[in-house]
């Protein structure tokens, strides 16, 4: 059962349907292979409906819809439609292509027209190790339109461990830009193999000043936690310690990551056991509603 005393926002739910004639999937390069997530879908499809009676069931208050790109790629209209539908409850976050020309103008048409709040950029290293997507001249223009709408910029770099590479990349446009808040997706990959005081490393101190970066725990990163021996709440009171409460949040990861809504919460809850009631409050809730908000 939810704690009534805890408030919570989920600033990292993924929402999709099996109404494949208005919203058609690409499962193209799914890790769980294109057959299983096609009857995962199928069968247990992270709808509206669905989504929202596991907030009320659980003291969520409010989200923000995250787009798959595991079912949807750069296709944003079911995010779009969730988001515009129930505006007073979620807003959108979308994935769209930085490198592509095309983009900037793209996105400026959905800011306007749909409840967005942020976009999502995500991609893998090129062959010499660096992240060009995060700060080409294409991209630098998809930027320059996301400040111009006041959106939050979320970042999640692959693979999934601390690089200095993506880091020192994201700090500069934290200077660049910095009336934009960045929020690091799982944290922007604290290590989990060297304990706690081995969690927030050198990549991650060199953010300690850069105001703008913020940072989202998630699932993904309690599970990792769990894998290797670190408790979580050391954690978590190691990050607000380090980088302040007001930026740290908490998002589930639903819809991707397979685990119970209610468990994914009692799991945050606890992971915040050894904050104040004020930075609990900030960490599970305050923080995510202040940037993921209704823009309609």
């Amino acid at each position: 059962m939810p704690n009534p005393s805890v408030r919570l926002f989920d600033t990292h739910a993924h929402f999709f349907t099996n109404d494949y004639g208005r919203f058609p999937v690409d499962l193209t390069g799914a890790r769980e292979g294109e057959d299983a997530l096609r009857q995962r879908i199928e069968s247990d499809p992270a709808t509206d409906e669905r989504i929202f009676a596991l907030w009320d069931a659980n003291g969520v208050t409010g989200g923000a819809a995250v787009q798959y790109n595991t079912v949807y790629k750069t296709d944003n209209r079911y995010t779009c439609w969730v988001a515009d539908v129930h505006h007073n409850r979620v807003s959108g976050v979308l994935i769209l292509n930085a490198a592509d020309p095309a983009t900037p103008a793209t996105l400026s048409a959905l800011a306007e027209r749909h409840n967005i709040s942020g976009l999502r950029l995500f991609g893998y290293p090129d062959d010499a190790g660096n992240y060009p997507w995060l700060d080409s001249s294409d991209a630098l223009r998809t930027w320059d339109v996301a400040a111009m709408h006041k959106l939050t910029m979320v970042i999640m770099y692959a693979p999934g461990r601390p690089s200095s590479a993506a880091l020192g990349r994201v700090v500069a446009l934290a200077k660049r830009y910095p009336q934009t808040t960045i929020a690091l997706d799982h944290c922007g990959w604290p290590s989990a193999e060297n304990g706690i005081d081995g969690t927030i490393g050198e990549e991650h101190l060199a953010l300690v000043d850069i105001p703008n970066i913020h940072f989202k725990f998630t699932q993904i990163n309690l599970n990792r936690f769990a894998e290797t021996g670190i408790d979580a709440a050391q954690f978590v009171r190691k990050m607000v310690d380090t980088y302040g409460a007001g930026r740290l949040m908490w998002g589930s990861d639903y819809g991707n990551t397979k685990l119970a809504y209610e468990e994914m919460v009692r799991q945050a809850i606890d992971a915040t056991r050894l904050l104040s009631d004020a930075d609990r409050d900030r960490v599970l809730h305050g923080n995510g509603s202040a940037l993921f908000v209704d823009r309609l």
